[in-house]
């Protein structure tokens, strides 16, 4: 009986966008998430229980709850979790995932639709494409012409340069000068070290993930969510944080996880869903039972 009720609901929601303007995604995802939240209540589950079977943190599914899109994810991974949410009670998932907007609605467009704009027969856009390609030839000759002409004066005197540097580099025939690397050399491996430090060490918690084992993953940086998903096995992923950095992993033990460049260690069981918290100001991480 309250499936059916849910149906019917859905089915006058889509009428009244057929004869109205679009509602907001806010409006939207408070209808669906007060919808959810009666039919839970009505069953007498937990929302606890709602976040252990589908995997997603209880305060993701308070705010689908509440209507709070400022605490979602983007709207693509909001549909997938409301359509995770009404599957795990039983319901259409792809019915309630469908009634949330990917792209907030624009009164522009619609206003757009009522012109009567005139339209471009495929000979006008065959004659477009072909000037649009004939200009970029041109434009491409000319640039590669006259930095080739540019080219060639300052490289006949390079070319003498190096002539010349070489020359001197065998009269003088120093076992010194043979194990010496040339400065070239030692710049770009400067250049390639420091890039790397500032790559990988700018920040105060980076927790390398290596998948052993094909897993569901979320990955939450200073408090809003950065990844959310599922990786195969032999994958490796870096992510930092300035504060904070949160692992939620569906399949724990084949998960490791080494926290800046530490020891690889495996994040928890097999099969068994976890969430770490890996904090700046503390040593070791703090584990809470997912």
């Amino acid at each position: 009986m309250t499936k059916n009720l849910l149906f019917l609901f859905f089915n006058k929601t889509k009428q009244k966008l057929h004869s109205q303007e679009p509602e907001s995604p806010e409006k939207k995802l408070a209808e669906i998430g007060s919808k959810l939240r009666e039919y839970r209540e009505q069953q007498s589950i937990s929302l606890d229980k709602v976040a252990v079977v589908t995997m997603i943190r209880r305060n993701l599914l308070q705010a689908i709850e509440d209507g709070k899109l400022d605490q979602l994810p983007e709207p693509v991974y909001t549909q997938g979790l409301i359509k995770r949410y009404a599957e795990a009670m039983g319901l259409d998932g792809a019915q309630f995932a469908d009634f949330f907007p990917l792209e907030p609605p624009t009164r522009s467009s619609a206003k757009l639709s009522g012109l009567n704009l005139p339209q471009l027969r495929p000979m006008h856009l065959y004659l477009f494409y072909t000037f649009l390609i004939i200009c970029s030839v041109n434009a491409l000759s000319q640039l590669m012409g006259g930095s080739v002409t540019a080219k060639n004066g300052a490289g006949t005197k390079e070319l003498a340069l190096q002539q010349q540097e070489q020359a001197r580099l065998i009269a003088e025939g120093s076992s010194a000068s043979k194990n010496q690397k040339p400065d070239s050399y030692t710049a770009v491996e400067a250049a390639r070290s420091g890039e790397n430090a500032g790559k990988f060490g700018n920040k105060p918690v980076m927790v390398n993930v290596t998948f052993k084992a094909e897993s569901w993953m979320q990955i939450e940086v200073d408090g809003k969510t950065e990844f959310e998903g599922t990786l195969p096995s032999g994958t490796v992923r870096t992510w930092q944080a300035e504060k904070q950095l949160v692992v939620v992993a569906g399949n724990a033990g084949g998960v490791m996880v080494a926290v800046n460049n530490g020891q690889p260690e495996q994040l928890g069981a097999p099969g068994v869903a976890k969430e770490v918290v890996f904090k700046a100001d503390e040593i070791k991480p703090t584990a809470k039972p997912k």
